[in-house]
């Protein structure tokens, strides 16, 4: 799968929001956990999927590793180093985002050849026939064509704007790709051509993924590792096939069972979970699942489980399981 050389590490990440109401009440009093306490690897060269429901932190913790959000505590490293202010700027040239809505991260205003260029004209010294056949190679390699580059985003449907999103991200070579959920906008023919393209992509290029989706058969198509996150913090990571094989934690468990199966023979008992999911400004003491947990535990109320390694590579954060008992 991978060769196990890690290239993003990510350790005990914090970020938390005021949620002061006033603005100028210099302590504050109540807090959003949207990262309460995050740490994984990403290896070189795989696709780490990033799945839970939506409000979860998954888009905060993106933002956080590149940079685009100051951590509250916790460290990042890549390829061995801590991302510091020194390093950022460095990081930020091997690492890209594509984002969700593929429209309102292109800028209207600009041609479609400027928009794949823009970050060649700040980070390199290439000259405008070089410029020019490097975003040609690009747009041919997403399924583009030449005749698209005096176009505007407005004139692509959603499908061919996320390829224009794909060509900006690999126009300066980046070893490191974070993707936000970067087919939930599409109609699902064009989800399948997309993934299809991130895959060709990957071995073309060499990239390294993370992956964020709400849709556990869209991870699954990409990744070969899976974390499962609730409510800031990862409750399960495993490979693909240990985790659809061996799911542990209840709450993997009630999203394994949402997955519909192409086959109307088979009968499938969907888990329903109760209640809302709980504000991330009171989240409840010990295990945050526990208000919605079907088996939970008298001590899933007081401590809060932490990621434990099971076997094989197999994390669960859940007492059911020993892990903090």
């Amino acid at each position: 799968m991978h060769n196990r050389e890690p290239l993003v590490e990510v350790k005990n990440l914090k970020k938390y929001f005021s949620a002061n109401k006033e603005m100028f009440l210099k302590k504050a009093t109540r807090v959003v956990k949207a990262v309460d306490d995050v740490s994984f690897t990403v290896y070189k060269g795989e696709t780490l999927g990033l799945i839970g429901e939506s409000g979860c932190g998954k888009s905060t913790l993106l933002r956080v590793i590149l940079g685009l959000v100051a951590a509250t505590s916790g460290e990042i490293y890549y390829k061995g180093s801590i991302i510091d202010k020194t390093r950022l700027k460095n990081f930020r040239k091997e690492s890209q985002m594509i984002f969700q809505d593929p429209y309102s991260s292109l800028d209207p205003r600009m041609s479609i050849q400027r928009i794949i260029e823009e970050p060649l004209r700040i980070h390199t010294k290439l000259d405008r026939k070089e410029k020019t056949n490097l975003v040609v190679s690009l747009l041919k390699k997403t399924g583009l064509a030449e005749d698209d580059l005096k176009k505007y985003p407005h004139e692509f449907s959603g499908g061919q704007r996320q390829r224009i999103g794909i060509a900006r991200a690999l126009v300066m070579n980046p070893e490191f790709i974070v993707c936000d959920e970067p087919v939930s906008a599409l109609d699902m023919s064009i989800q399948a051509q997309i993934l299809n393209l991130f895959k060709n992509m990957q071995k073309e290029f060499n990239l390294t993924y993370l992956f964020v989706s709400h849709d556990m058969s869209v991870v699954k198509h990409v990744s070969d590792r899976i974390a499962v996150m609730y409510l800031g913090r990862i409750v399960e990571l495993a490979t693909k096939h240990t985790l659809f094989d061996n799911t542990l934690h209840p709450y993997s468990v009630a999203l394994m069972s949402a997955i519909p199966i192409p086959d109307p023979t088979v009968k499938k008992k969907r888990i329903l979970l109760e209640g809302d999911i709980p504000s991330p400004i009171d989240t409840p003491p010990g295990c945050s699942f526990h208000t919605r947990c079907l088996q939970a535990l008298p001590i899933c109320r007081q401590q809060t489980p932490p990621l434990k390694e099971l076997a094989g590579n197999h994390f669960v954060a859940c007492h059911l399981f020993g892990s903090g008992g």
